[in-house]
């Protein structure tokens, strides 16, 4: 019997359902090298131990992923052939385009006239709060929160529905110095549930290691809550963290954010129409370490790749980048297969944790992408999989926000109630 881990890994089983594990695991230093190194361990009490911690490890990582909110996502094929829609062909050309460039001011994830018009009749500072989270798509990862339990608190701090004081007790009490020892990922994944409960710093704090555009989102949202300051959210441009630097942009920026005003309530919803966003560039649903960001951005700085992103690059560059990124990617995954054992130095508890809230943020994040970090997709990739007829047209980003299927449908038919009652037409 076979099945597949998270990382796309075919893993054997035994007749009892039990994951066959090798004898050996590579060496991490050696993984991108033209000759992996093996690791042998010939300890077979320790490599019996293995096949109980690695069973449970792929169940339990499969069945998070399988319980994701968006285990019934249905993508929407382009035809190359044509032959279901004649339009599908200018459809996927004005796609493909949207990346040969700086993502258009205004159009990514986009606000509607209704949308707006809905997000002014809120009446609280708090409504307000709870809406811009909940149009993020960020949810937690570490603890379900109810999307009535965001930013459940008054003006003064105080809970207003205490159902969900409990709640709130346990996030305060894993936050900080709490999860030390189980690495900074999941002390970042404490502090997004405490933003999500309404206090902004957690949204402000560590970044999701290995989650580009998680992190990039998250910053997003910090400033819409209403926290700004000269540097803008994106100015300062970096590969390893996803995006792309841009001097020119960053002074831009720079200058105006210095003159960006803030609504009644000390909040910018509309930062992402005034400011725009970057493409980014997130390896998070494929791989959980940073090293393929890292081995990307050293050929960047030796010149031996172009970001793609770069208006220098061409179809011969972006190539270049593409298949050294499969290389990289493929590579990592290869070594992260779930049927490779543990060193016995190793701590398993720690690893294993760290790749169970690995497996929860992948099950968590919109398919379509957040709203305000939009993926980047290198043209040539995207026409291997269109012509493929693997190329899903709700990817595309210029969806508006309240279209994605991260929104809640519950949430989309107030807006809609709410744009039919006052005559609101797009």
């Amino acid at each position: 019997m076979t099945t597949k881990d998270m990382f796309g890994n075919t893993i054997e089983l035994d007749s009892n359902g039990r994951v066959i594990v090798r004898n050996y695991r590579y060496d991490v230093e050696t993984i991108f090298d033209d000759e992996r190194k093996k690791i042998v361990i010939d300890d077979k009490d320790f490599l019996q131990q293995e096949i109980l911690r690695a069973t449970n490890l792929l169940n339990q990582t499969n069945e998070i992923l399988d319980s994701s909110p968006y285990a019934n996502y249905k993508p929407i094929y382009f035809d190359p052939n044509l032959k279901t829609n004649p339009n599908h062909l200018k459809e996927y050309q004005a796609l493909r385009n949207l990346y040969l460039t700086q993502p258009p001011i205004g159009a990514i994830a986009p606000w509607t006239k209704a949308e707006k018009a809905y997000y002014e009749s809120l009446k609280t500072k708090r409504e307000r709060y709870q809406y811009l989270v909940i149009r993020s798509g960020i949810r937690s990862s570490v603890i379900d929160i109810p999307l009535d339990a965001i930013a459940n608190v008054d003006e003064n701090g105080k809970l207003i529905n205490e159902e969900y004081r409990e709640l709130y007790e346990i996030v305060e009490a894993n936050r900080g110095m709490a999860h030390i020892s189980d690495g900074s990922l999941v002390e970042a994944e404490w502090e997004i549930a405490a933003g999500m409960l309404g206090d902004i710093k957690g949204f402000s704090a560590i970044r999701v290691d290995g989650f580009t555009a998680r992190t990039y989102q998250k910053r997003v949202l910090v400033h819409q809550l209403g926290e700004i300051w000269e540097k803008g959210y994106y100015t300062d441009g970096y590969f390893f963290y996803g995006t792309y630097e841009n001097p020119l942009r960053k002074a831009q920026m720079m200058s105006l954010a210095k003159k960006i005003k803030p609504d009644r309530f000390g909040m910018y919803p509309y930062i992402d129409e005034i400011m725009g966003v970057d493409w980014i560039m997130d390896y998070g649903r494929y791989v959980m370490y940073e090293d393929v960001m890292r081995e990307l951005d050293d050929e960047l700085i030796a010149g031996k790749l172009l970001d793609p992103r770069d208006p220098r690059a061409t179809e011969q560059t972006r190539r270049e980048f593409m298949n050294r990124t499969k290389f990289f990617l493929q590579r990592r995954a290869e070594a992260s297969a779930l049927n490779f054992p543990y060193l016995p130095e190793f701590n398993a508890r720690f690893e294993d944790n760290l790749k169970n809230v690995y497996a929860k943020i992948r099950s968590i994040t919109p398919p379509q992408g957040y709203p305000n970090a939009p993926t980047y997709y290198i043209p040539e990739y995207l026409d291997e999989l269109y012509e493929a007829g693997k190329l899903d047209k709700k990817l595309n980003p210029t969806i508006p926000a309240i279209y994605r299927e991260s929104f809640p449908q519950e949430l989309r038919d107030k807006i809609q109630s709410y744009a039919k009652k006052h005559n609101i037409k797009e």
